[in-house]
């Protein structure tokens, strides 16, 4: 009898540092930290400058001297901007921008490094 209480004791003291241990845990992939302002050097040489909304809502990509003001959609990417003729793409490092079906600035990749964070959230 002595014996089953201590196994019973310490699979319930297992149980509970497991249900400690498990109210921080990672809830997804690492992600890059995008900057408000960032400027991306493009395959064909080309800069592309991408200035983003505080809260992320807008975001302004400006390339030879054109500028376009666009709106966050939804999209897998980390994010993606439009104004239904032209799309924004940012994830990680790397960018796109498409105008018309047509790419005109891609693939770009940041010209400084960006913190990758590894978003924590308690359950």
């Amino acid at each position: 009898m002595k014996a089953l209480r201590t196994i019973v004791h310490r699979i319930a003291s297992v149980a509970a540092m497991l249900a400690l241990l498990s109210g921080c845990v990672p809830t997804g992939l690492p992600e890059t930290a995008l900057p408000p302002d960032n400027t991306y050097a493009c395959r064909d040489g080309a800069m592309l400058r991408v200035a983003r909304a505080p809260d992320g809502s807008a975001a302004i990509a400006s390339i030879a001297g054109r500028s376009a003001r666009l709106m966050r959609m939804d999209s897998p990417a980390q994010e993606k901007y439009g104004d239904g003729s032209t799309t924004l793409y940012l994830d990680g490092d790397r960018a796109l921008l498409i105008s018309d079906s047509f790419v005109v600035a891609g693939p770009c990749v940041s010209t400084v490094p960006l913190p990758v964070v590894q978003p924590w959230q308690p359950r």
